[in-house]
C-alpha cells in the first residue's frame, strides 16, 4: 500500500516535471525575455533539467538558433524515471 502510494506520489512529481517544462517553452514563446514571479518561479523547477541540455548543446552545436534543452530535459526526466521505477 504504501509502496503503490510513494510510486503515484513520485509519478505525480515526474508529471508535474514535464508539464512545467512544457508551460516554460510555450511563455517563452509568448512572453520572450519577459520575466514575472510566475515564471521566475518556473525556472526554479525547470532550470536544474534545462542547464545539462544547454552545456550539451552548445558543446555539440555553438551558437544554434533552437533551443534542444526541453528535449534533453525530457531524456533525463525519462532515465530518472525508469531507475527510480526499477528500484521500486
Amino acid at each position: 500500500m504504501i509502496s503503490n502510494t510513494l510510486a503515484v506520489a513520485i509519478s505525480l512529481l515526474f508529471r508535474f516535471l514535464e508539464g512545467a517544462i512544457i508551460l516554460d517553452v510555450i511563455l517563452s514563446w509568448v512572453m520572450p525575455g519577459r520575466g514575472n514571479a510566475f515564471t521566475d518561479l518556473l525556472h526554479v523547477f525547470t532550470e536544474p533539467l534545462m542547464k545539462p541540455g544547454r552545456i550539451i548543446q552548445q558543446k555539440l552545436m555553438p551558437g544554434l538558433a533552437l533551443d534542444f534543452s526541453p528535449i534533453i530535459a525530457f531524456l533525463i526526466i525519462d532515465i530518472v524515471r525508469g531507475i527510480v521505477f526499477s528500484i521500486l
